[in-house]
């Protein structure tokens, strides 16, 4: 406990700095002051619990101090100082709040302690008390915050229970007042905060989930805003500053300002506005902390997926074709952008889209897939991204690893097999990969019948005989399209094609886009 002890006589200050060992019995003698007017100053600047003051000085004196520190929020105790004949004044103290009195003339060591300890022990339970009541308070107010927030939402999965609520929300008879301009009214607030869970925030009557990470918050509307939309975006601007401290390392927070609501059926249209901010979040180019606006929507159909295309970019990594899926994810991501699927629908989308590619990846044989299942699948990163960038940044991360970590063709993929027969026949097949070598001259050069080397090769390999080869001339004509110095039809002929047009259609299906795109 910190003391501070006011007297105009500096004997007594001394007197009672030195009377007694502070730190041996629990309390911490803070410093001293020579009227009420220094003390003020003093208890603005220190934490003191205890206040030993004298009651007549001059400029400020004790009755004053009292008056003018009995309003603090903080719980504050006073041991007041008199003489013989200040009894008038210290019965004055009393009733003003002091806890107790010390006669300075019969003043001990003994005495003091006593008093202090006395008054410690009332403060302490005073302090606590006030404590497990502001603790009840807050936990009533989350208790009702949480009742109103299921109630709310079950009312909007179900339709019951909405006389109840109505009353519960925005006062009896609401719908009547609110024809006559009258009764309570709340402002809907979005706020999208990342990895925060915790939706019991100050001054909030109740909350409606709204998507993964986001919430639609129901908030009272001071009676001068309740139909005016500064009021809105000042409500919004004052869950921006608590959102600052609240949600200081969240990566991608924001604030949605919303609607005045009077009447429950009202809930309704602005959950699906706040839902429209965060699409148009997701898809926009804004970074700003609060949004003000959400354009109506277009159209009450989404648009469908890209499924073909996402077929294209798994279709690659099954023939390890990095230039290929590294394309298809940019081609991917621009329809996105530009056809603007629901955001709950992507993310689920991509999510599946990286767990299929580390299934594919997985037969193809790539290395350290088990650390890009568990940057990537497991754990639902994609389900922290607000935005359309951060989903095509997280998706061409994982992509870039699949990259770095697979098996290119060539000697490497003939080292994934011992088999003397299919090293063999993998030598054959890139030394002559240009000629129209079919799989009975395959099965001739390494002296084998055809089925029994199909069988082997499948079995050994995770694929046939013609998917390697097509492969190993697809890696050919993609080295010579970037090398520029061929036509199209040149490079089909150079690799084993009997004409351009079955060579442009082969490297379509494997690459994902036509040879001429891929320069």
């Amino acid at each position: 406990m910190n003391v501070l002890v006011v007297d105009d006589e500096p004997i007594i200050r001394l007197g009672l700095r030195t009377l007694v060992e502070w730190e041996e019995h629990g309390f911490t003698y803070m410093g001293d002051a020579e009227d009420g007017i220094e003390a003020c100053k003093l208890v603005e600047t220190l934490d003191i619990d205890i206040v030993i003051t004298d009651l007549i000085m001059p400029r400020m004196d004790g009755l004053s101090l009292i008056r003018k520190l009995k309003d603090r929020v903080k719980p504050m105790s006073i041991i007041v100082l008199s003489c013989m004949d200040d009894f008038t004044y210290v019965k004055e103290a009393m009733k003003l709040g002091a806890k107790d009195y010390i006669l300075k003339p019969t003043m001990e060591p003994e005495t003091l302690l006593d008093t202090l300890q006395g008054v410690k022990q009332e403060l302490e339970l005073l302090r606590h008390e006030q404590s497990a009541q502001q603790n009840w308070q807050r936990e009533l107010a989350s208790t009702k915050q949480t009742q109103l927030s299921n109630r709310l939402q079950a009312y909007l999965q179900t339709g019951l229970g909405a006389q109840e609520l109505e009353a519960d929300l925005f006062g009896s008879y609401a719908e009547v007042r609110s024809d006559l301009g009258e009764g309570s009214s709340l402002i809907s607030l979005l706020l999208h905060a990342g990895s925060a869970s915790d939706w019991r925030w100050t001054g909030c009557l109740a909350a409606l989930p709204l998507a993964a990470d986001s919430v639609l918050l129901l908030v009272p509307a001071a009676a001068e805003d309740a139909a005016e939309a500064s009021g809105v975006y000042a409500a919004a601007a004052a869950l921006q500053r608590a959102a600052e401290v609240r949600l200081a390392h969240a990566p991608d927070w924001f604030v949605g300002a919303g609607r005045v609501l009077s009447r429950l059926a009202h809930v309704k249209p602005a959950a699906a506005m706040h839902a429209r901010q965060l699409q148009e979040r997701f898809y926009g180019e804004s970074r700003n902390r609060l949004v003000l606006h959400a354009p109506e929507a277009a159209s009450m159909q989404s648009p469908s997926l890209p499924y073909e295309v996402r077929s294209d970019l798994l279709r690659c990594i099954a023939h390890d074709n990095s230039e290929g899926y590294l394309h298809q994810a940019e081609a991917l991501c621009r329809i996105l952008k530009e056809q603007r699927p629901e955001k709950e629908k992507v993310l689920s989308f991509m999510q599946e889209l990286l767990a299929l590619a580390a299934g594919y990846a997985r037969e193809r044989g790539y290395p350290a897939i088990e650390q890009y299942e568990e940057r990537f699948v497991h754990s639902r990163a994609i389900y922290g991204c607000s935005r359309l960038d951060q989903v095509r940044e997280l998706l061409l991360q994982a992509l870039n690893m699949l990259c770095e970590n697979r098996f290119s063709l060539g000697n490497e993929h003939m080292l994934r097999s011992q088999n003397v027969f299919i090293r063999k026949v993998l030598a054959y097949m890139m030394e002559q990969y240009a000629s129209p070598i079919s799989t009975l001259d395959m099965a001739a050069h390494v002296k084998l019948s055809r089925s029994y080397l199909s069988d082997l090769y499948s079995k050994e390999m995770g694929e046939s005989l013609i998917e390697t080869l097509t492969r190993i001339r697809m890696e050919e004509a993609k080295r010579r399209l970037r090398d520029g110095n061929m036509k199209v039809y040149e490079v089909a002929d150079a690799v084993g094609f009997p004409d351009a047009k079955t060579f442009a259609k082969t490297f379509k299906r494997m690459i994902g886009c036509s040879p001429k795109e891929f320069v």
